[in-house]
Formats: C-alpha cells, sequence, structure tokens
C-alpha cells in the first residue's frame, strides 16, 4: 500500500532490557517529538506505567511517540538516526539498541556500510514502520502502537492489555500471527490522557460519533 500524507504521532512499543535507561531511549529514539534527555514526552504517554526509583522495570514495555511519515510514497514510518560506537553491529543495533522496531533488513536498505564492517561514529539510519489507522476497519483509532512481537505474546494477552477487541485487532493485522515471536504488528493506542484517539478526515476535522447503548 503507498502512501500520500502521514500523521502527527505514532507510539514504538519499547522492550525494556536491564542496560538501558531513560536516557539511552530518549536518545535513540530523539525526533521533533522526544528531544534528547526529554522524558517528560514520554512519561506522558505511560501513565500507567509504574517507574521504580531507577527509572524503568526491565522486561516491560514502555510507548515511545514519533512522527509518522510517508517514506518516499512507499510506507509510513519514521527514520532515526543512531551514531555508533566501538563493537556495534545491524544485529545489536536492530534487536538490543531499538528493541527489534526495526530489522537487520531495514538497516541494510536504508545504509550502505558493508555490515560486517560499520565504522565507529557512522550515521546509521534506523527505519521504523508506522500506521496511521484503517478508516474501512474503524474509524475509531487514530493513534498507533508500532509492536514488535516477543516469544511469550499471544493475540489473547495483547488484547487484554490494551482493553480491545481481539477481533478488532486481528482485522487491523490481517494475516499476522500473534503467537509467532516475531515481526511487527499495529495496535491502536491510547493518548497522553489515556483515551483512544479517534481517526480524522483530511481535512483535520473529527468525525462524528455516534455511540448506541
Amino acid at each position: 500500500a503507498k502512501c500520500v500524507k502521514g500523521c502527527d504521532v505514532a507510539l514504538a512499543s519499547y522492550y525494556i532490557i536491564p542496560s538501558i535507561q531513560l536516557r539511552n531511549i530518549s536518545n535513540f529514539m530523539q525526533s521533533k517529538i522526544v528531544l534528547t534527555n526529554s522524558f517528560d514526552v514520554i512519561m506522558s504517554y505511560n501513565r500507567d506505567v509504574v517507574f521504580d526509583k531507577s527509572g524503568l522495570i526491565s522486561y516491560t514495555r514502555i510507548n515511545v511517540p514519533f512522527p509518522c511519515e510517508c517514506i518516499g510514497g512507499e510506507f509510513l514510518g519514521h527514520v532515526f538516526e543512531y551514531t555508533t560506537k566501538e563493537g556495534d553491529d545491524y544485529d545489536l543495533i536492530a534487536n538490543t539498541y531499538y528493541a527489534s522496531l526495526t530489522t537487520v533488513e531495514l538497516l541494510k536498505k536504508f545504509n550502505s556500510y558493508d555490515p560486517n564492517h560499520i565504522p565507529v561514529k557512522a550515521k546509521i539510519n534506523v527505519t521504523v514502520i508506522c500506521s496511521c489507522g484503517n478508516s474501512q476497519i474503524s474509524k475509531d483509532y487514530g493513534l498507533f502502537v508500532t509492536y514488535p512481537l516477543r516469544s511469550d505474546d499471544t493475540l489473547a494477552k495483547i488484547a487484554t492489555k490494551a482493553g480491545l477487541d481481539e477481533g478488532l485487532i486481528q482485522n487491523f493485522n490481517q494475516d499476522a500471527n500473534f503467537s509467532i515471536g516475531s515481526g511487527i504488528v499495529f495496535i491502536p493506542g491510547r493518548d497522553q490522557n489515556g483515551h483512544f484517539f479517534p481517526l480524522y478526515s483530511r481535512t483535520g476535522i473529527a468525525k462524528h460519533h455516534h455511540h448506541h447503548h
């Protein structure tokens, strides 16, 4: 599916491992939304997340906001910039620093370095895909989480945690197998007030919703 325009914001589901601090994430995921060391905007999308004294709790996820743009008229995503240090390779960048939000294949596609000899202090284009919604499925959701599947994920667990119907989530991810343990799915996300955000029409005016009870 080609794209014409993106949307102001998408969310990246970032899985925390012990060596990762909030300042690392705000660095890796830096954009016009998340500035370096600006933790407030990240925290604002994670009001239900418990932070301990050191900040993040390992083996949980936080949502990190980022701009969702139409890249080359081809797909929705955002290109982050990562500066390499000694010992970095594409696998480490994709799966550790970027928590599987990108892939080694995408890094190879959008960078010209020899994967076996990436120089230190190289600027790496890190492409993370996103979604702005789909009016044919539902106009109630206009903010989406780019969600890398892990081995303990199932559709039922994801739906319960999101507070959404399993069928709805499956509809947004037609052929996805949620128990496969890898790959990316898109899940409707909550805004800074903890609410689902409706899909806006092209004119920027919200569609009116009629709720039948």
